[in-house]
């Protein structure tokens, strides 16, 4: 098999990843030179001539590394025909990029208990009816989130704050 791109990886040691898909989105990985670029091109095209499924390059991004030169990021975005992101918010519901800053970046689930919870009449529901609203709904909000990331436990803190203080009124 050819490898014709470079992939990541998250240590030295670590197997280098290519892609990952997710039902029908991809995520390519490689380095922003122009073979690789080319390589990607080629991929693509193959995939489009042998599924009979076009790609959409106008809902295609691409991100690069902060280490990547500034006239390579153009070389390669224009080699592709896509937009450059500085950025990603969320993907699928999560956040794509988590930096030194956990608290921060996982503050937007704080957010969403707290509308929830300024939405609801606390003063007019009996205890009964608090408990249902805050385990189906506060403490579910950021059940997906935890599943898949490890929260910091300050936010952890702060969300059973939150659930406190309506409960108590």
């Amino acid at each position: 098999m050819e490898r014709r791109t470079s992939g990541v990886s998250i240590c030295r040691s670590a197997p280098k990843i290519t892609n990952l898909l997710f039902a029908d989105d991809s995520l390519l990985f490689c380095q922003a030179t122009q073979p690789e670029v080319v390589a990607i091109t080629e991929i693509l095209q193959k995939y489009a001539g042998a599924s009979s499924q076009s790609i959409n390059l106008q809902k295609s991004l691409v991100f690069f590394s902060k280490n990547t030169p500034c006239d390579q990021r153009q070389a390669s975005a224009s080699a592709l025909g896509v937009k450059v992101v500085e950025s990603f918010d969320t993907y699928l519901g999560l956040p794509t990029l988590i930096g030194h800053a956990k608290y921060q970046t996982f503050s937007f689930l704080q957010d969403r208990v707290w509308k929830k919870l300024q939405g609801w009449k606390g003063t007019m529901l009996f205890r009964a009816g608090k408990e249902v609203l805050i385990k189906a709904v506060a403490q579910s909000i950021p059940t997906y989130t935890m599943g898949v990331f490890l929260s910091p436990l300050m936010l952890c803190d702060d969300l059973n704050a939150l659930c406190a203080k309506f409960w108590w009124g």
